[in-house]
């Protein structure tokens, strides 16, 4: 079977690949994903900071337009995010929040970019050398650019030879919530989500995701992601308050990357975006604000590509993501590895966050690390001997 020919093909309709279809202009494009529904089933807590929090969190982007969501986009919109240590401290802060339609905001966008989707394909293997892609069933499909937004476990990226460290999550939609419809809530804590968190997203009338992040600790059986979250849902006294009355309307599963980007996205005429480049804001495992920046980056770089005749310009697009998002992931990560080493006892865990204020937690959620934090890195083997 001959292989379809294209200008650029688009592996994977979620965020980074909706984006950009809707920046690529007059080329023959196909995008390709495995759902017969863009977007659907969710896989992720489906919230964006407004763009007055993306100028915090990203100060050197040159232009924020991107995140004037439309409100037919919008479930809800919160106001506050509320931090949870396992002995039932709240530590809240002003940050506010599109809660948005995931779904409906992908096939939108995609389907009015203009460019042709094939739906419900399974990619198989991706040759490198020949820029093709292949799919379940034999068709095979070469372009000029191929641009890998397959998500976390990107078959596009691994046969580039990258393996992302991935964390499974598990995610319930739940009708009846009787939680603060302002809040966004994250909790913390071996009990509930070891080496991870957990969250509490209002979507309004009621409707919020609930789930959990969940690391299983090295040698330790038994325990799973789905345990940790009906822990969460219907016992765990700081959370269950909120959906003892709620009911389960759907779940999901899906895995979170929560390590540092990719060094370079860029790799001869394949380039790599979003969760398939690690693009996410690690402590907080939020890929949808740099994935839509990553599409919108790629496309503008890829026209210029074509509309010169000149490939080598794609190295551009590490300039461009790098500029605008590689410090808030590199100081995200640092506080990651730093909640590493502190997480592996509660009560250990809720010590250390008596020493956080509300300022300090400002900082921490927008990818700034406070100055104590990076001092006190240097004495945390003490310390952990200090709070046992």
């Amino acid at each position: 079977m001959p292989a379809q020919n294209h200008d650029v093909c688009v592996a994977g309709v979620g965020i980074a690949g909706a984006f950009l279809l809707r920046s690529l202009k007059d080329l023959d494009v196909i995008g390709i994903d495995k759902r017969q529904k863009l977007g659907y089933p969710v896989e992720c807590g489906e919230i964006v900071p407004t763009k007055d929090e993306m100028k915090i969190l990203l100060p050197d982007l040159e232009d924020y337009s991107l995140f004037d969501i439309p409100r037919k986009y919008e479930s809800n919109r919160t106001k506050y995010m509320s931090f949870i240590t396992p002995d039932g401290r709240e530590i809240t802060v002003d940050f506010e929040m599109h809660v948005v339609e995931r779904d409906e905001m992908i096939t939108d966008i995609a389907e009015k970019s203009g460019h042709s989707i094939m739906k419900g394909e399974r990619i198989i293997r991706y040759n490198p050398s020949k820029n093709e892609v292949e799919l379940f069933g034999g068709k095979r499909i070469k372009a000029e650019v191929v641009a890998g937004c397959d998500g976390a476990n990107s078959r596009i990226s691994s046969a580039l030879g990258f393996k992302r460290f991935t964390v499974p999550a598990k995610q319930y939609v739940m009708e009846g919530v009787e939680c603060d419809e302002d809040v966004v809530y994250m909790y913390v804590g071996k009990r509930i989500c070891p080496g991870g968190y957990a969250w509490i997203i209002p979507k309004g009338d009621g409707l919020a995701n609930v789930g959990v992040g969940f690391v299983r600790a090295k040698g330790e059986k038994g325990d799973n992601a789905k345990k940790a979250l009906e822990r969460f849902v219907r016992e765990y006294p700081h959370s269950s308050k909120f959906l003892r009355n709620s009911k389960v309307v759907s779940e999901i599963g899906a895995v979170v990357p929560v390590d540092l980007p990719l060094e370079k996205a860029v790799h001869g005429r394949t380039i790599l975006l979003g969760d398939a480049a690690g693009m996410v804001i690690s402590h907080v495992g939020a890929g949808i604000p740099t994935s839509m920046l990553a599409g919108d980056f790629a496309g503008k770089i890829i026209n210029e590509c074509f509309d010169r005749n000149d490939f080598s310009r794609l190295e551009k697009f590490d300039e461009m993501w790098k500029m605008a998002m590689l410090k808030a992931m590199l100081d995200s990560y640092y506080i990651k590895s730093l909640w590493d080493r502190i997480s592996d006892s509660d009560s250990r865990l809720s010590r250390y966050m008596r020493l956080i204020s509300e300022k300090d937690m400002w900082k921490i959620l927008h990818s700034k690390v406070p100055l104590k934090l990076r001092v006190a890195s240097a004495f945390i083997p003490f310390l952990n001997m200090l709070f046992r």
